[in-house]
């Protein structure tokens, strides 16, 4: 009991209180009751906190802490919110049984309370500090407020509309010459729409309630107190409060006016609600007090930030009028050169811009405020050539002597940039740029413009010249190449990718289909040889060749699964090439018609192609498009409509053809809305070939008699992976795709696609690219009987032989595509071979010493044996003579033993390389054809090529070597490159 600190002693089970003098100021009202009573009656309302603390004290006889516990005291008539820390310690009797509990304890109230004071106002200097505009202002008071909800249970803001500011104004004489209107710029607690903040307060006329208060707080300039126990005030007002903190209604609450320093307007109100469980005491009336001064601080600096903005630009106004008028009166007569001169100076002064004259003599003669503040240089005379090494660096040092040396010598004017010695740091609160050190100190960037004034006599008197930092615009400029950079790696990065996953996929899929096709002509050849066969030997070959078309079959199937979703992944990441060349419309939908001719006969279907009369009348008979992705998107619905037609008892698919100046709604050919998405954005190389001249828009239609779609199976269209209904697959096959690549070809090309489908009438699709009106190539006739010989011996073809209707067409000159058939990427190897090796129907290559008639003789350069192994049986069933070579090296050395060879290249004999498996070449052969692999170890197929191009420069090899590159690099740029190694395209 002589503990001068407040002490409490809880004794035995019934924890009876025996307390010191000390502790009567704590438990005021409590005492005397409190002293001998049970401490569970005492502190009943908080009992069940200490029960814990009390067992476990008494378990273990340990002393328990407790730190800052909130307990509401009745207080001077107010049940005030208190925080205590204490420490039960045990009291042991003889035997080491605790029968009772001792306390200290200690009252943090005050130093919580103030803490979580001083944190508001901390967070109120950090939120207003960042503010530039008044809006932001009051929206950074409110912010930092929300966080205590216990001093502020609830605030409004209002700012004067009318707030008469002005810099002259140093004083007021009533109300009305500083605050008029207000209006409402945000609360806390308080709902929208509720009476105690009305949007708008007229504090000249208005009756609402804190109208008086809000004047007799303009006129004390200092937060006033307002009881609402004042019989004056309206109760009921604040009915509907959402009350923050401990939920009570509060008692009080104090009108703090906000006055920026630098003038005594009144510029808003905060009306804040105080704590009813605390008393307005000294420390809460300085924490409101100190919250009006820091709010009229930093409303100071915002005020005046918006004053200097408003400045600044009447500034830069005043500037542009000044150098207008300047520029007007330089030949008018001396009095007004003298006039004009003044504003100069004054202009100069005042502008952003460093202006500088030096004399003759090399030293300043005027430097206006800008030139020290660019440059930090005090000195007032100061040489030019002395000033250079403070400023620049020592590398930069001859530059600069140079440019003097034109102004004095050469008399002309400069214009130059100089990095400067100083540093500035840019801003960034960009993550990616912190990244990339974007934000770190960067040199001060400056651009200087100076001529020469001179005599009558020619000499110079004076160099004038102005400076501009341009240290942001050189960050801009580093910062865009950084980002630019970062853009062309992750392209190129996305089309490696692609690039590679296009060849992984489809060489094992090209050489499955070849080996299939092989199988099934093998059986044919076999039958025709063997006139009679057993019944086993019948069905063994049958079997087998099932097979084979089963491997085929699916293998195309995989292909075209594969090809949809490469070329899906172009288009979506923007790598899908649009390569405009003039072609005719009508010849397109020809040969669209060809290539169906046999399948469309195989599942008899009459296929039939229209042209509508609106394309004669056009005269869009030559226009500049992409025929390959034109042919694409046919391809894909003829396919479609083959495929639904083949199984009905009609079967009827027409191509029609029309075309339009103006951009259609509607199809001409057929009654179908068009409808553009607008999801694909059109092709850059498209869009700067259309503002060449005249465009018209062509139009196709694909009808067919198949068994049409449901409304249900409609919505399901041009969605990606989406097909008309989950029977679609199981009966027609497909991968979904088709459709959806369609439609973004389509508006890829600057057109649209529509469809109309009726269930058992069939389905109807339609769409229109747009297109430059063209004229015949002048070359016409003479590229009608064929390309040039010479002009075929070097062709850039792909690796996979097979592709499906939705593959990406190989891009080729304009003359094979305009003057011939254009071929699609589906039509296989074997033809092509039978084109190409038949002596009837391939190229004159360059032969040195054999005659036409004689087995095309290949050499084929190949790393992956399989593909080596299909691609030259293939070669040999169609009558060629094929030698293999595993690399550009082997190739290389190959030479050597054909008619190419110079006398003087010598040639040693080869085991790999070889076409009859001997270990040696013929001393001398006749080569017709290079086919090159394009990535191989040793020596890749370009190297190898530019190596071959290099000796027939040098003459080492005779003659030109036709060379066709076999892979599936097949982008414009690889194009590009390829032909740049030697290979050029026919």
């Amino acid at each position: 009991m002589r503990d001068p600190n407040p002490s409490v002693v809880f004794w035995g089970k019934e924890v009876v209180m025996i307390y010191n003098e000390a502790y009567i100021e704590l438990i005021d009202q409590m005492h005397p009751m409190a002293m001998g009573k049970s401490a569970r009656a005492v502190f009943k309302d908080y009992w069940n906190h200490f029960v814990p603390v009390v067992t476990r004290n008494m378990l273990t006889g340990e002393a328990v802490p407790e730190k800052d516990l909130l307990i509401f005291l009745q207080r001077s008539n107010i049940l005030e919110e208190t925080y205590f820390s204490f420490t039960f310690l045990p009291v042991v009797d003889d035997q080491g049984n605790v029968v009772g509990h001792y306390e200290p304890v200690t009252e943090n109230t005050k130093q919580v309370i103030s803490d979580r004071r001083l944190s508001t106002l901390l967070r109120l200097s950090e939120e207003t500090s960042t503010a530039r505009t008044l809006d932001a202002f009051w929206r950074s008071i409110l912010q930092a407020l929300s966080d205590n909800d216990k001093d502020v249970p609830f605030a409004t803001i209002y700012a004067v509309e009318d707030d008469g500011y002005s810099s002259d104004c140093s004083s007021l004489s009533s109300i009305k010459s500083v605050v008029g209107e207000c209006s409402l710029k945000g609360s806390l607690g308080v709902p929208e729409g509720h009476p105690a903040a009305p949007p708008r307060l007229d504090l000249l006329e208005g009756i609402e309630a804190f109208i008086p208060y809000l004047h007799e707080a303009v006129d004390l300039r200092k937060p006033t107190f307002v009881d609402l126990a004042d019989p004056a005030f309206p109760m009921n007002l604040l009915n509907g409060i959402n009350w923050r903190g401990f939920g009570d209604p509060c008692k009080s609450l104090v009108i703090c006016p906000i006055t920026p320093t630098t003038s005594r307007n009144v510029l808003g109100f905060l009306i804040v609600g105080l704590n009813s469980r605390r008393p307005y005491d000294d420390d809460y009336q300085q924490f409101m007090s100190v919250t009006g001064r820091l709010l009229a601080t930093s409303l100071a600096s915002v005020v005046l930030h918006e004053e200097e903005i408003r400045s600044r630009e009447k500034m830069i106004v005043q500037a542009e009028l000044m150098k207008a008028q300047l520029a007007e009166q330089l030949d008018i007569t001396r009095k007004e050169v003298a006039r004009n001169e003044k504003k100069f100076q004054r202009f100069a002064e005042r502008a952003d811009v460093a202006i500088f004259i030096v004399g003759s003599d090399g030293h300043y003669t005027y430097r206006n405020q800008s030139w020290f503040e660019i440059f930090q240089l005090e000195d007032d005379d100061l040489d030019v050539r002395d000033a250079w090494p403070r400023l620049c660096y020592d590398e930069d040092l001859p530059k600069c002597e140079e440019f003097f040396k034109r102004l004095m010598v050469e008399n002309c004017a400069i214009t130059f940039e100089l990095r400067l010695r100083r540093s500035w740091t840019p801003a960034v609160d960009d993550p990616a740029l912190i990244a990339t050190d974007g934000h770190s100190e960067q040199s001060v960037w400056i651009l200087c413009s100076a001529y020469p004034e001179t005599s009558d006599n020619g000499e110079i008197k004076e160099i004038v010249g102005c400076v501009t930092d341009i240290s942001r615009q050189k960050w801009g400029e580093w910062l865009q190449t950084q980002r630019t950079e970062d853009v062309l790696k992750s392209k190129r990065q996305l089309e490696n990718f692609i690039d590679t996953t296009s060849h992984e996929m489809r060489n094992p899929l090209g050489a499955i289909i070849q080996c299939a096709d092989g199988i099934i002509a093998s059986h044919e050849s076999y039958i025709k040889s063997i006139r009679t066969l057993s019944e086993t030997e019948r069905r063994l070959l049958e079997s087998g060749i099932d097979a084979a078309q089963t491997i085929s079959q699916c293998s195309q199937h995989m292909k075209c699964i594969v090809d949809d979703v490469l070329t899906m992944s172009k288009v979506d990441s923007g790598l899908l090439m649009m390569t405009p060349v003039d072609a005719q419309p009508e010849i397109l939908g020809q040969h669209a018609i060809k290539m169906f001719k046999a399948e469309a006969k195989a599942a008899g279907v009459h296929l039939t192609f229209t042209v509508d009369p609106s394309f004669r009348q056009s005269g869009l008979d030559w226009v500049s498009l992409d025929p390959t992705r034109v042919l694409q998107i046919i391809i894909n619905l003829i396919t479609n409509a083959i495929k639904f037609t083949k199984l009905e008892s009609r079967r009827i698919v027409t191509l029609s053809l029309g075309a339009s100046m103006e951009r259609p709604s509607r199809c001409i050919v057929c009654d179908i809305d068009y409808i553009r998405t607008s999801a694909a954005p059109e092709a850059p190389s498209l869009v700067a070939d259309w503002a060449k001249g005249e465009c018209g828009f062509i139009q196709f239609a694909i009808q067919d008699t198949g068994r049409g779609l449901t409304d249900d199976e409609k919505d399901l269209l041009f969605t990606r992976f989406s097909q008309a209904s989950p029977r679609t697959h199981i009966r027609y096959g497909g991968s979904g795709l088709g459709l959806f690549i369609s439609r973004r070809l389509t508006e890829m090309q600057g057109g649209a696609i529509g469809f109309s489908s009726h269930t058992r009438a069939g389905s109807t699709f339609s769409f229109y690219i747009k297109a430059r009106r063209s004229t015949p190539p002048k070359l016409l006739d003479a590229m009608a009987s064929g390309p040039d010989p010479d002009e075929m011996s070097d062709v850039l073809t792909p690796l996979t032989p097979v592709g499906s209707a939705d593959d990406e067409l190989i891009k080729t000159p304009p003359p094979p595509l305009v003057h011939s058939p254009v071929r699609a990427r589906s039509d296989s190897l074997e033809h092509d071979l039978e084109e190409d090796c038949s002596p009837a129907k391939r190229p004159s290559l360059h032969r040195p010493h054999s005659s036409l008639s004689d087995p095309l003789h290949v050499l084929l350069v190949e790393d992956n044996l399989i593909n080596q192994r299909v691609l030259a049986n293939q070669l040999r069933n169609k009558g060629c003579l094929v030698s293999v070579a595993n690399h550009g090296v082997e190739a290389l050395a190959f030479l050597r033993r054909t008619t190419y060879a110079s006398p003087s290249y010598v040639n040693p004999a080869s085991t790999n390389d070889n076409s009859d498996g001997s270990g040696s070449f013929p001393p001398v052969m006749a080569l017709d054809v290079i086919l090159m692999d394009w990535e191989m170890p040793v020596m890749d197929g370009l190297s190898a090529v530019k190596e071959i191009r290099r000796m027939q420069k040098e003459g080492v090899l005779r003659g030109h070597i036709p060379v066709i590159a076999v892979t599936a690099n097949v982008r414009n740029e690889q194009i590009n490159q390829a032909m740049e190694a030697g290979m050029v395209s026919s």
